[in-house]
């Protein structure tokens, strides 16, 4: 059968994916030389083959035999914050979504067999904006009473807030790419997204933003989990989108991050910016947002201080990241969620899921699996 000519399909598909997705036509077409004539109708793929254009252009086998390809609706809201009209997501935003839905779904699945019931903050602020309790709520979720002020540094306070977010039952997926492709995702597109559920929420943070971006976009997910809302957003400048909801979520994490009366009482006008941030513990973007919050700064300064901020983050993580060295590893854990990993491996050794079922859904090998395993990846 798989070396059968499929030619009931719909040319019609074919080219309409090669116009849609270039990249992956491209990549089509080095590997089979009769994808032109595919194109043209002068020629049919073999059931083998149409498998294999079904991984390439990542849609169901089924849609080559239909005569149009289905709109695929973007599930969550997104707000973006300065930007008007129409929102069309590209496919990097598309596949990051359908990636962190496969991972909600399993996992909630797999917590039900376990026994687990709805976790106790999920959407217990639903019908309460209320700044005040939720960022209590905030405190308490990520044990920090006082600020982050046990943190030496950015990234030590990121991946803090990471485990701790992941102990208490919230799977963080940090990633930059779309798995096994070059795709990189788009910082100016979304920095992060949340799909929210009772049982297996997912946050997911576009890797390539900067550390105090990621820290912000952290919290700003966590908020939407504790209000029970879905949604992906760009947050320019550190900023929400002209709604209630992100408006809410916004002042949320700023409050959680700096709070408002601390700052109150040690701002000074020459005041170094350094000074208050290692005050608080976050980068200077964070406190640099926050004086504009409160009317310290103006717009214009805030915009322009910003662009030399990020610079300078950007280059510290980039000698960060070239002192350590790229890890693969490290990147399959950052793509899964250590939590998803840890849950996956654990419902294996208990019988709810086989071993082929794991490598089937991560596509990794058992030798991979021992790794993340034996050397402390997981």
């Amino acid at each position: 059968m798989g070396s059968v000519k499929v030619d009931i399909i719909n040319p019609d598909i074919i080219r309409e994916l090669a116009t849609r997705f270039p990249e992956d036509a491209e990549k089509a077409r080095k590997k089979y030389k009769g994808f032109d004539k595919w194109l043209r109708g002068e020629d049919f793929p073999t059931y083998n083959q149409l498998v294999e254009l079904s991984k390439i252009f990542n849609i169901p086998f089924g849609d080559f035999f239909l005569e149009k390809l289905p709109e695929i609706e973007f599930p969550i809201p997104h707000y973006r914050t300065f930007k008007r009209g129409s929102f069309q997501p590209s496919r990097n935003l598309k596949d990051a979504v359908l990636h962190a839905q496969k991972v909600k779904n399993w996992a909630r699945e797999i917590l039900i067999e376990f026994g687990h019931e709805r976790l106790p903050f999920a959407g217990k602020y639903k019908d309460n904006f209320d700044v005040e309790a939720v960022v209590n709520e905030l405190k308490n979720l990520f044990d920090v009473k006082e600020g982050l002020n046990a943190m030496s540094r950015w990234v030590e306070a990121f991946n803090y807030l990471v485990d701790r977010a992941e102990e208490k039952g919230i799977i963080v997926i940090k990633s930059s790419y779309i798995e096994n492709t070059r795709r990189v995702l788009d910082v100016k597109e979304f920095r992060g997204f949340v799909l929210y559920d009772d049982i297996a929420p997912v946050v997911f943070i576009n890797n390539k933003d900067s550390i105090s971006a990621k820290i912000f976009t952290l919290i700003h997910e966590v908020v939407h989990v504790l209000i029970g809302q879905s949604a992906s957003f760009d947050l320019e400048e550190l900023r929400p989108a002209d709604v209630e909801v992100e408006k809410f979520c916004d002042k949320c994490t700023a409050e959680f991050l700096v709070p408002e009366m601390e700052l109150r009482k040690i701002y000074k006008p020459d005041v170094e910016l350094e000074e208050l941030a290692k005050h608080f513990k976050v980068s200077r973007v964070v406190i640099l947002r926050r004086l504009l919050d409160l009317g310290f700064i103006s717009e214009k300064t805030y915009s322009q201080k910003l662009r030399d901020l990020y610079m300078y983050e950007n280059k510290y993580e980039e000698e960060e990241t070239k002192k350590k060295g790229g890890d693969y590893y490290t990147n399959i854990v950052n793509y899964w969620g250590r939590r998803f990993l840890r849950l996956m491996i654990e419902a294996v050794s208990s019988g709810i899921i086989l071993h082929t079922d794991l490598l089937d859904i991560t596509k990794l090998s058992f030798k991979k699996i021992e790794k993340l395993i034996s050397e402390g990846y997981l």
